[in-house]
């Protein structure tokens, strides 16, 4: 039973060898020869040369203890794919620190006999994942279509690999359950989660050739370059809205008609304000308002109500809340101990202050 399973898994990675050559020498011979190309082809050898080694041990070639695992490697190399995806970002100085963990695992596994390599390649599956997601909203707003499809591929393909390391640390991880024959087999097998990953690159690099060669990654980031002077422009949009037409004083406007005031759509609007403000719609409006309040609580000698009402708001409460939680003064405090309306020279030197507000 054992032998035949042997050779059942033996067969399937010869087919994985066989798969993975062609895979690599289409990539090597792409017209398109760009970095993804070559850091996938990297990827594909180390694998070649590590599924080699297992398919030697599972014929009697050699032995298992002699074998050579990349196992932290795979990782790194991903994680460079990835990046040069979404960013197309050179290598540089500092991710030479990348290799730390690599050599930690070699390391730890000449005095410790644990499956450290498999540690490291889930954790950078998991690193991915997480630097993917921090780039989700740059490139849902600033790719196009196909870019934003060329994000979704490389989370699922960072999905898929993670599925596998998981899977491929809980084999190795209840071998030596077993006895020695079972145990061996157990190891042995813990390379097909990954060879099921590359049958499917090797599909998907058929079908979408473009997402897989890293064709689609540098126009991504002129997209951003080119979005990235979009969204200064539109800052300046937003701020001369507010400080020449003072639509902050409309207390139902909303974020659809201040893009449509600045002939721009609201994806746009809130994606400017998020990325490049740090703050929200409403945010945004109520810091005006504030600042006109502050203008009038000082200029005039008006009830606190009509205040609120003259700078946009619709509610004392909401801006009693507001007002406060940006100057920590209630208005009637702010009127009394920053206006000076009973003190002239302290007065006029904050009214002259406050004229400014609207101005920066």
């Amino acid at each position: 039973m054992f032998e035949l399973l042997t050779d059942v898994i033996r067969n399937f990675y010869i087919l994985s060898l066989a798969l993975a050559g062609i895979l690599c020498l289409l990539l090597l011979l792409s017209k398109t020869k760009t970095l993804a190309c070559s850091l996938l082809s990297i990827w594909i050898m180390l694998f070649m040369a590590e599924l080699a080694q297992v398919a030697f041990v599972m014929a009697d070639f050699m032995t298992y203890e002699n074998y050579v695992s990349f196992d932290p490697f795979y990782g790194l190399v991903f994680y460079f794919y990835v990046r040069f995806h979404i960013e197309a970002r050179k290598v540089s100085f500092e991710d030479v620190f990348h290799l730390l963990p690599v050599f930690a695992s070699y390391l730890f596994s000449m005095t410790w006999e644990f499956c450290f390599g498999v540690i490291c390649a889930l954790s950078y599956a998991v690193y991915i994942l997480r630097y993917l997601n921090s780039h989700k909203t740059k490139i849902s707003f600033s790719g196009t279509g196909r870019q934003y499809d060329n994000y979704a591929w490389l989370v699922f393909m960072a999905r898929f690999q993670l599925i596998c390391w998981v899977f491929t640390l809980l084999l190795l991880s209840v071998n030596d359950i077993f006895s020695i024959p079972i145990s061996k087999l157990i190891t042995l097998a813990s390379y097909i989660p990954m060879s099921f990953w590359l049958f499917y690159l090797s599909y998907f690099n058929q079908i979408k050739p473009l997402y897989v060669q890293g064709v689609l990654a540098e126009p991504i980031a002129k997209a951003q370059a080119i979005n990235s002077h979009q969204n200064e422009q539109i800052v300046h949009q937003l701020k001369l809205s507010m400080r020449t037409d003072k639509l902050f004083l409309n207390p139902q406007l909303s974020i659809s008609e201040l893009a449509e005031h600045i002939d721009a759509t609201t994806a746009e609007v809130s994606n400017t304000l998020n990325m490049h403000l740090k703050m929200n719609f409403y945010d945004f409006v109520n810091r005006y308002r504030v600042d006109e309040a502050k203008l009038l609580l000082c200029n005039t000698q008006h009830k606190v109500l009509a205040v609120a009402f003259d700078a946009g708001f619709n509610s004392k409460s909401t801006f009693n809340k507001l007002f406060k939680s940006y100057t920590g003064l209630t208005p009637s405090q702010f009127r009394k101990e920053k206006c000076g309306l009973f003190d002239d020279d302290k007065g006029s030197g904050y009214r002259r202050e406050l004229s400014h507000l609207l101005v920066e």
